[in-house]
């Protein structure tokens, strides 16, 4: 004490009190400072996907059909004769393109909406057979080539990867309507071809197996407008095919 009295003077306590404060105040600066340094960096949420964009695809599909019932009756002048029950059935293949958009819906999934135009190409076809006295009838039909314009809607789950959809639109495809009567070797062949108005409805589901990249299954039901087909011998049926398919597809979005 008396070395610091001898070089500061009487007022030595009063220095060293002022050195005291000056070092704890640094001290709790540095503590501070530390403190800041290692604290946690602020978390980014990962974006979705396509949750708010618009986009157009293409893509490819294969399906089989059946269990479409049309009752085939013949009116002839002498009455309405129940030839069968035809069931088109048979594989076909589609190419479809369209435009969807996406908007945010509750839960954290997305609402998927949009048109999709498509052509099928394949034959979907079923015959009957009866005999009315001594006379074979035969009856049958055949649907190809069709057009589509269909509307599609539903909803992703919570992961943004699956799209749950329905659709609903408008068909027109080429109908061929047949009959023959075989009696003996002598057999009369009669067909009647047009082209027919209808629609269509499925349920399905779309799995995204990459950005660009997904696949798709549905199960659709498509119906053909009634109307009665005149045949060259003055015979009549009404026809109304319809039939049930399930099919399985591939689509690159762009």
């Amino acid at each position: 004490m008396n070395i610091l009295t001898r070089y500061i003077g009487p007022n030595s306590r009063l220095v060293f009190s002022a050195v005291l404060v000056l070092s704890l105040i640094s001290s709790a600066t540095v503590a501070g400072n530390l403190e800041q340094g290692v604290s946690d960096p602020p978390i980014v949420s990962p974006t979705r996907i396509g949750s708010d964009v618009s986009a157009f695809y293409l893509g490819l599909s294969g399906a089989y059909a059946t269990g479409g019932t049309d009752r085939f009756g013949l009116t002839t002048p002498g009455g309405t004769f129940n030839i069968g029950e035809l069931d088109l059935s048979g594989g076909y293949g589609g190419i479809r393109g369209g435009w969807r958009g996406v908007l945010p819906a509750m839960g954290g999934r997305d609402y998927v909406y949009g048109f999709e135009l498509g052509y099928d190409f394949g034959t979907l076809d079923d015959d009957v057979m009866t005999e009315i006295g001594s006379v074979t009838v035969t009856g049958g039909s055949e649907v190809s080539d069709i057009l589509s314009v269909r509307f599609r809607n539903g909803l992703t789950n919570r992961s943004g990867t699956v799209l749950y959809f329905i659709t609903v639109g408008y068909v027109q495809g080429d109908v061929t309507t047949t009959s023959s009567l075989a009696s003996g070797a002598t057999v009369q062949p009669f067909e009647e071809n047009d082209t027919r108005n209808g629609f269509s409805a499925s349920i399905g589901a779309e799995h995204s197996l990459s950005e660009n990249w997904s696949i798709t299954g549905e199960y659709e039901y498509v119906q053909f407008d009634s109307q009665e087909v005149e045949f060259e011998n003055g015979f009549s049926t009404k026809s109304t095919p319809r039939y049930h398919g399930l099919r399985f597809g591939l689509n690159y979005t762009f």
